[in-house]
């Protein structure tokens, strides 16, 4: 009765380690790969440091956010469980990627930021379907302006960047001022200091 009692015993003792050697296996195979748990802190503004929480961060050679990229000789501190950079000024709103040589490992989650975009010059006239320049600083995160009524909205532009925001004025535009509406953590409406004369 004690031989039985003895032979299950050792089976069910070989069958725990036999699979506790199998979850160690896989763990040592998962921990070669480059993974990317975190980054932050949210509320970030462009300037400044923002680290990456993972493993095998050692591996990553460059890191690309939406709008800019940043290479390993640029990192402030790197180790393999952590990453810190300097926001880029032309980062935008996006995804994360982070470069190994066995490819991309791309972020979960959006990078987003607490941008303080200003408006420092509108144009004092313009004509329907002209295209027209807004200047200003982190004028990229701007997602829509309004034109003098609710019914004359764009969100498509020419082009954005940093300090210049190109875009056409609608043909429903109405003499007003312009009404700038941002993205980031903290979204805010920005209205012109002076009125746009539709001509």
């Amino acid at each position: 009765m004690k031989t039985v009692l003895h032979k299950h015993l050792l089976w069910l003792l070989l069958l725990i380690a036999g699979s506790t050697g199998c979850s160690k296996d896989e763990d040592s195979s998962q921990s070669d790969k480059v993974t990317l748990l975190s980054f932050g802190p949210s509320g970030s503004k462009p300037g400044d440091k923002i680290s990456f929480i993972g493993t095998r961060l050692d591996k990553v050679t460059a890191i690309a956010l939406k709008g800019a990229t940043v290479e390993a000789a640029a990192f402030t501190e790197r180790t393999a469980e952590r990453i810190v950079i300097v926001i880029p000024q032309e980062t935008e709103k996006g995804i994360v990627s982070l470069k190994t040589p066995e490819g991309d490992v791309i972020s979960k989650t959006i990078l987003n930021l607490d941008v303080p975009v200003t408006i420092t010059t509108i144009p004092a006239t313009a004509a329907k379907g002209a295209t027209i320049t807004i200047k200003g600083t982190f004028v990229n995160w701007i997602t829509r302006v309004t034109f003098g009524n609710d019914d004359a909205v764009v969100t498509e532009f020419v082009s954005k960047s940093l300090t210049d925001l190109v875009l056409k004025v609608p043909a429903t535009a109405t003499t007003g001022p312009l009404i700038f509406s941002t993205d980031g953590t903290a979204p805010v409406d920005i209205t012109s200091e002076t009125p746009l004369v539709i001509e």
